[in-house]
């Protein structure tokens, strides 16, 4: 009740006429500071999505970032902060509505929440989807903003054995789907616990397209290495061997587990192995609702606003197991301490739940699977070579144990990144299996700057190879030296795009291409396998494109609406990756306006339409609808282009 009344207190400062609510010494500015003069009214609304209601007792957050006020500028404001970010919070009325008023020039995000609801922001026209900045200008000094709101849904359901009895204290996942880089992801948002009849309710999600699983990810881990781990943390020590047994562990740590001989067993759902009199073994696996081990044949559920979603039940089927044994080994002979994957071979390396166990190597280098299900799986070894940290980090003891202890000197042993994919048949026990680790590749070549701006020291950038669906690991960049000439830490076999980034202003460069054997890997992946690549060269260009333009209706007349541009060739794009630089996704801004700099020189679709009807970009199925309506649009390094986009209606 005490922060409500704040907020009430702060609502009726901000809607008070006047001169503004505060000045510059009460925000924290100090006395004297010059403020920028209040010229703009913001007057707002927060609504239910799903019913178009008012949302009474929402709390908006106002977060502006004003220019610099002029020196001698006068004017008290409740943003009288200069140039950085400045935050106000107020609440709606009993009709949903709220004014904003002595609003300097700048840009002004508005977000609401509210409880039982997912938090808005002004323009989201999708829960998640991409909020749209106010402008306050002196030709745009009063703006209507609508705030949507959806109200959170859940997911109920009954978890069963193989008895058909209720399964209890079990873990049960929503996954929401989404797409990245065209290929299906699933991200965990919400999970809950069956009671003592087998049910379990998953609240809070976010409207949207999920699927149900009951994970049976089991890890085995040697007992001798959880005993060492624990007490090396007990006496303050953290090796690199205690972030591979947490790795390992995953979602699976804090479950009690059982022991079977001398590895501990222990399951991310809860539901252990069932150990038989005669020593045999059976587990459960892995199953989605309704009756899918594999997540392409779950059923999708899509849940809108304040839905509930019941009878999502899933029966858990009790199988017969093998074991998978064996030793890893690199290039010193057998190798200790490296997590062991066994994927199943229909799911997507990216999603962990393909992972059907996890186990890591004894001191000797030997690991064992236990209660591994008959069927088809690679075996996966990935040791990624150490780096040594940056001196401010190795002699920091908190920052060196966060990475895993490696601060210090890295023998060429260490340095090196390690690898294996092996395909397995598991119809029995498979043991001694050998599993020999190839060295990681690594990739060098140069920048080049093709343009007559001035050239940036080339110290300040870093290359990194990014796995297809994957991201660049801040750890895994490659420094460029002063010559231009950079080489990738060895890397395991796979495809992979080339990045880069810049630790300072580059003013007037964009990067061109990254050529590698014939093949640009800025647009397109290669294939990286266990031989060095070199001579790769990095371009740099400073003619930028720019396509600018306004947007209108049927009447010709100004509109708001988002400009999707994609490659002509989109097909073929969509094939090799759907490489983020050829694509763009901009709302426009005041009278229809927009602004797309930096797209590379190529033949392009471009097409504006409303706002509600932006699909899922990373989704391959959203362009064909798109093309439909698009306009060819061609560029060359240097060109600007003006265009005029009458809004289009999509029909998928």
């Amino acid at each position: 009740m005490r922060d409500k009344a704040r907020l009430i207190a702060a609502g009726l400062m901000v809607l008070l006429s006047g001169t503004g609510p505060m000045n510059a010494a009460q925000r924290g500015g100090g006395p004297g500071q010059p403020t920028a003069a209040p010229i703009g009214l913001i007057v707002g609304r927060v609504l239910d999505a799903g019913t178009g209601q008012p949302v009474a007792d929402a709390e908006v957050t106002v977060t502006m970032r004003a220019p610099a006020p002029p020196p001698g500028g006068a004017g008290a404001n409740p943003f009288a902060g200069g140039s950085g970010p400045s935050n106000v919070r107020l609440l709606t009325g009993a009709d949903g509505r709220f004014v904003i008023r002595d609003l300097p020039a700048g840009n002004v995000q508005l977000t609401a929440r509210a409880p039982g609801y997912v938090q808005g922001a002004n323009g989201q026209t999708r829960p998640g989807g991409s909020p749209l900045p106010i402008a306050i200008s002196a030709e745009n000094k009063v703006v209507a903003s609508t705030i949507r709101l959806w109200k959170h849904a859940a997911i109920t359901g009954v978890i069963t054995d193989e008895r058909n009895e209720p399964a209890v204290n079990i873990q049960v996942r929503a996954m929401v789907r989404s797409f990245r880089q065209g290929q299906m992801r699933l991200s965990t948002t919400g999970f809950g616990r069956t009671d003592d009849r087998g049910m379990y309710r998953i609240a809070g999600l976010s409207p949207g397209d999920y699927v149900v699983v009951v994970p049976q990810t089991r890890t085995v881990i040697p007992v001798a290495a959880m005993d060492q781990a624990m007490q090396g943390a007990m006496g303050g020590e953290f090796a690199a061997m205690s972030m591979e047994l947490a790795a390992t562990l995953g979602a699976g740590a804090g479950e009690l587990g059982l022991r079977i001989g001398d590895q501990m067993v222990s399951s991310q759902s809860g539901a252990m192995p069932v150990v038989s009199g005669d020593g045999r073994i059976a587990a459960y696996v892995t199953q989605y609702h309704p009756a899918a081990s594999v997540a392409a044949d779950a059923a999708v559920l899509s849940l809108a606003s304040g839905e509930e979603k019941s009878g999502i039940d899933i029966r858990m089927p009790l199988v017969a197991t093998a074991r998978v044994s064996g030793t890893v080994i690199g290039p010193d002979g057998p190798l200790a301490n490296v997590q062991v994957r066994l994927i199943n071979a229909s799911e997507p390396d990216a999603d962990m739940l393909s992972d059907v166990a996890r186990s890591m190597t004894a001191a000797n280098g030997s690991f064992q699977i236990i209660a591994v299900p008959t069927g088809q799986y690679i075996l996966k070894v990935l040791r990624s070579g150490r780096q040594a940290l940056p001196a401010a980090v190795a002699n920091n003891p908190q920052l060196a144990a966060m990475m895993g202890g490696r601060g210090g000197p890295v023998s060429p042993s260490d340095a090196l990144t390690l690898f294996a994919d092996v395909p397995l048949t598991v119809e029995r026990d498979v043991a001694d299996l050998a599993v020999t680790l190839s060295t990681g590749a690594t990739v060098s070549g140069r920048l080049e700057f093709s343009g007559t701006a001035v050239v940036p020291p080339m110290t300040s950038f870093n290359v990194s190879l990014t796995a297809i669906g994957g991201v660049p690991s801040p750890l895994r960049q490659s420094p460029v030296s002063e010559d231009g000439r950079f080489t990738t830490p060895g890397t395991a076999a796979g495809k992979y795009f080339i990045s880069t980034t810049s630790r300072s202003d580059s003013p007037g460069w964009f990067v061109k291409s990254a050529m590698v054997n014939g093949i640009d890997a800025l647009d397109q992946p290669f294939e990286l396998t266990t031989e060095n690549i070199n001579n790769v060269v990095v371009t740099f260009t400073d003619r930028r494109t720019t396509v600018t333009g306004t947007v209108i209706d049927t009447g010709n007349a100004p509109a708001q609406g988002t400009v999707i541009v994609f490659p002509a060739s989109y097909r073929d794009w969509i094939a090799k990756g759907m490489s983020t630089r050829l694509t763009r996704n901009i709302r426009t801004q005041a009278k229809g306006a927009f602004s797309i700099p930096g797209l590379p020189a190529r033949d392009y679709l471009i097409v504006a339409i409303p706002d509600d009807q932006v699909p899922d970009l990373q989704n391959p199925a959203a362009f064909d609808a798109l093309a439909r309506v698009a306009t060819s649009l061609t560029l060359s390094d240097g060109d600007t282009r003006t265009l005029s986009l009458k809004i289009a209606q999509v029909i998928r």
